[in-house]
């Protein structure tokens, strides 16, 4: 994998910036990357005062790479540990108030099941500290308990769960990020549509002082960032800090008379099986099974790649996923949508939000590990600061938790699970699957 060398340009080097002093609104700042993150940093910074933000990526917004552009992501408010349990809240609140995200905002609660015995326990753990809080849940124990929620009489075998009627739902994704991205250019962001090709360093300093695009266009700038999601790791050695990695999502096309019932009903997901949400408004129902994901190594990188399509062994799980719920005929349809999205995972799962520490001037806003979008309305408020104020800006616990850890990497299992499951328990390499299907 080719990473962005430092190619020195001396001429563009910026006289008497140092790394503490504060930053003029008319200093230009590049994001490389108009996705959820890159998005999110752009309106905060404008929002704030900053006058010069350009944002460049490869694909008009909303890009059909992006992880982001989707019909529907699921909103939790309470996961695996209380670190990003208590940043789903502060999320929460501005996906509640603000202008931009309360349209796209479906309070529609969640019903939460497991089978396996980790899930289980998962579950379990999780219906005790919302049994203790101020939100509406009610536990799920048999069947008929599942059915009487989500109107229709499935199988549910073997599911323990609970229904969150409040504090969770789902996201319209694209329509998200389209709204940003308008109120961006409504505070006079600056869009060039092309892939960035390397990043430009200074020759004596290293500091990063602009970007170059594939058409060979020379962008400079004061800072820049990193919000390129999966397609980080194309531009700087990360330092295996980044594993891109992929999930599959289906949907099925239901006629009006079917869809009808499901609308406004809660998301269902099961953490070893997979998730469903409501029919979008041209009845698609979007679905994804749940596994610990695909890698696609390439000389010690896992590169995207971009399909129409999925492994046949997905679809299978899919399949058995819909039979716990649906009925026969909806089950077993044929899918209107076959595809992956990448995410990026760091180590820890942790983002990774922070200035480089060898490079001053570059600012990293990537690291999703598969989380990144319900924070959407907040994860630009802190990067802008990093941006703004350095990585001072943060508290200590966020200063550590997203900071620059190469140490974490160093013997890194790309096979490790990272607390996810399902499927075949095991995370898989795409060049070990031959069958593929739409």
């Amino acid at each position: 994998m080719r990473h962005s060398l430092p190619e020195p340009f001396s001429k563009f080097k910026t006289e008497g910036t140092t790394e503490n002093i504060a930053m003029k609104p008319e200093d230009h700042i590049v994001i490389v990357g108009a996705g959820t993150f890159g998005l999110s940093t752009a309106v905060e910074l404008l929002r704030k005062g900053h006058r010069n933000v350009t944002l460049v990526d490869g694909y008009a917004v909303p890009s059909p790479l992006s992880a982001g552009n989707d019909v529907n992501k699921v909103f939790q408010s309470t996961v695996e540990d209380e670190f990003y349990s208590k940043l789903a809240l502060e999320s929460l609140e501005r996906w509640r108030s603000d202008e931009l995200y309360r349209p796209a905002f479906n309070e529609v609660g969640i019903v939460y099941g497991g089978v396996g015995e980790k899930a289980i326990e998962e579950i379990n753990r999780r219906f005790e500290l919302l049994d203790k809080s101020d939100v509406a849940v009610k536990k799920l124990d048999t069947p008929g308990d599942f059915s009487s929620v989500v109107k229709f009489d499935g199988k549910f075998q073997g599911w323990k769960g609970y229904h969150q009627l409040t504090h969770c739902g789902w996201t319209f994704a694209s329509l998200a990020l389209e709204n940003v991205y308008a109120k961006c250019l409504e505070l006079g962001a600056k869009v060039v549509t092309d892939r960035v090709d390397r990043l430009l360093y200074e020759d004596e300093t290293g500091r990063c002082v602009g970007v170059k695009t594939f058409s060979g266009k020379i962008i400079k700038a004061s800072k820049v960032v990193i919000c390129a999601g999966a397609n980080s790791i194309g531009l700087l050695d990360f330092k295996g800090q980044l594993l891109a990695k992929c999930w599959t999502v289906g949907h099925i096309k239901l006629s009006d008379e079917e869809a009808a019932p499901l609308k406004g009903s809660p998301v269902i997901l099961n953490i070893d099986e997979g998730f469903v949400f409501e029919p979008d408004c041209n009845n698609e129902l979007k679905f994804c099974n749940e596994f610990p994901g695909y890698i696609n190594m390439e000389n010690g990188e896992s590169i995207p790649l971009y399909r129409d399509e999925i492994p046949s062994e997905a679809k299978a799980q899919m399949r058995a996923f819909l039979h716990q719920i649906f009925p026969e005929d909806i089950a077993c349809r044929d899918f209107s949508v076959a595809k992956i999205c990448w995410c990026t995972d760091t180590p820890d799962r942790h983002f990774l939000f922070c200035e480089h520490p060898d490079h001053e001037g570059l600012v990293l806003g990537t690291g999703d590990s598969g989380k990144g979008f319900k924070y959407m309305p907040i994860v630009g408020d802190y990067i802008s600061e990093i941006v703004l104020k350095g990585n001072g800006s943060l508290d200590d616990d966020k200063r550590k938790c997203w900071g620059w850890r190469p140490e974490q990497a160093e013997h890194r299992d790309i096979y490790e699970l990272q607390h996810r499951m399902g499927g075949l328990n095991i995370v898989k390499d795409l060049k070990e699957i031959h069958d593929w299907t739409s």
